[in-house]
């Protein structure tokens, strides 16, 4: 395993106070769920530290389609300059289109892309119906760090790279791991990322403010 940066990405997002941070978990698509893989480990280990975490089935959960993703995590989970997103694939898609427009405290993107990697789901999806806007994306959250395999069957470790470029995040790589989960991957805890969170959110640098 390997990082790189362990405060790249910060921006100059100001939030208001610990005490009102909240953790959102978005799946992935074809058919994904909160339910699934890590993500209730994830929420059970968070909980235990005190936080408040949000882990909701988005509509559409086969096509997994902006159009019904990004108007739900607007408008239904409403994230804010005190929220990190904890995206899964596709989940990862939806924080970078919401942080286009939008304050967050930060990202952690779990084999997630910025492409449709060939897919014709990926690529009906409507994300990537019209360019990236990078900078608003950097500029909008305090930090984005990347988890990605190495043997990810889905995501070409090249994508990751690239990304990690665009968005300039904190990347951790490693081995072995797959898609870190899938209905073809088992993967019941994930504490590298547990522990990423949790240091990320002990930082002074990332509730510090700007200035």
């Amino acid at each position: 395993m390997s990082t790189t940066g362990p405060d790249a990405g910060a921006g100059p997002v100001r939030p208001r106070s610990r005490a009102d941070l909240r953790i959102v978990l978005i799946h992935g698509n074809a058919g994904a769920s909160v339910e699934g893989i890590w993500f209730p480990y994830l929420r059970r280990e968070l909980e235990a530290l005190g936080h408040r975490v949000v882990a909701e089935t988005f509509p559409d959960p086969i096509k997994g389609r902006m159009r019904f993703w990004l108007p739900y995590l607007t408008d239904v989970v409403r994230p804010d300059e005190n929220t990190v997103i904890v995206g899964h694939s596709s989940g990862a898609l939806a924080a970078f289109r919401y942080a286009e427009t939008a304050p967050l405290l930060g990202t952690f993107a779990v084999a997630g892309h910025h492409t449709d990697c060939g897919f014709e789901l990926e690529r009906r999806s409507g994300f990537f119906d019209r360019p990236w806007d990078w900078d608003a994306i950097r500029a909008n959250q305090r930090f984005i760090a990347q988890f990605h395999s190495k043997d990810d069957p889905w995501v070409p470790f090249e994508v990751a790279e690239e990304l990690h470029e665009l968005t300039g995040s904190d990347f951790t790589a490693m081995d072995g791991m797959g898609h870190f989960g899938s209905y073809e991957q088992r993967m019941d805890t994930f504490p590298e990322l547990l522990d990423a969170i949790r240091r990320r959110l002990e930082s002074p640098l990332t509730w510090q403010e700007d200035g």
